[in-house]
């Protein structure tokens, strides 16, 4: 069982799992129900592969009800692209600093995954970036500045995508458009595409449909092998 804690200090907020002698360290960005028992869990995974994780709460404390969705949209929605300048810099700031870590790689769900690819884009201390459903819709909201299609060029690290067939937020030709920006960079780019599955096919109420319980087995070994590589590598 890995040693977790959280933490709020500055502008670091988030869920710490600690590995015994990590080989590196993942920052993993949430769904819009943010630090939640599924992400935490998720984090307790990687922590028990030896790798150390920090959940970033992107809602410093926040606890809405994580059902009522519009709720969550609504607090979403305020969310701004510069916080990839800010919190987020700063969270691998306290990896590589604080927490001792050799090498950092980004994993993001949903809303996080959108924010993983700009921060991919942003940051090269970056060793992987792994993005699941990637929020990444046809028009950039109003609280949206940055388009992450066209700064996934900018992304210097491998890049693991992993796409839901029936997603209705990053809609299939997105999807395409993403995929085709980073396959045009020097570095490895890694595509999953699971059909019938919907968008945050992850979600522990979504897994009585079998396209997603299929999607969920299925995707998840191979992301946490690339992680666990890239890392290992950058160490």
């Amino acid at each position: 069982m890995a040693r977790t804690e959280t933490i709020a200090a500055d502008r670091v907020h988030g869920f710490i799992a600690h590995a015994d002698n990590p080989s590196g360290g993942v920052l993993i960005l949430p769904t819009i129900t943010g630090v939640d028992p599924p992400m935490q869990a998720i984090a307790g995974q990687l922590a028990d592969a030896g790798l150390t994780a920090l959940l970033w709460d992107p809602f410093a404390g926040d606890t809405s009800n994580p059902t009522d969705h519009p709720a969550l949209m609504a607090r979403a929605g305020k969310l701004r692209d510069d916080l990839v300048d800010t919190h987020l810099t700063a969270c691998l700031d306290h990896m590589l600093g604080p927490l001792r870590l050799k090498s950092v790689a980004v994993l993001g769900f949903c809303l996080g995954g959108r924010y993983s690819l700009l921060l991919a884009a942003h940051d090269k201390r970056l060793a992987a970036c792994a993005a699941f459903y990637p929020s990444v819709r046809v028009s950039m909201g109003p609280n949206q500045s940055r388009d992450p299609v066209a700064l996934a060029a900018q992304i210097a690290c491998p890049v693991h995508l992993v796409q839901a067939g029936n997603d209705e937020v990053i809609v299939f030709p997105t999807f395409l458009k993403l995929r085709e920006v980073l396959e045009k960079r020097p570095v490895a780019t890694l595509t999953q595409l699971h059909p019938g599955a919907v968008h945050s096919f992850m979600r522990p109420n979504l897994q009585s449909d079998a396209a997603n319980a299929s999607a969920t087995r299925m995707s998840w070994p191979p992301a946490l092998a690339f992680l666990k590589d890239r890392l290992r590598v950058a160490a």
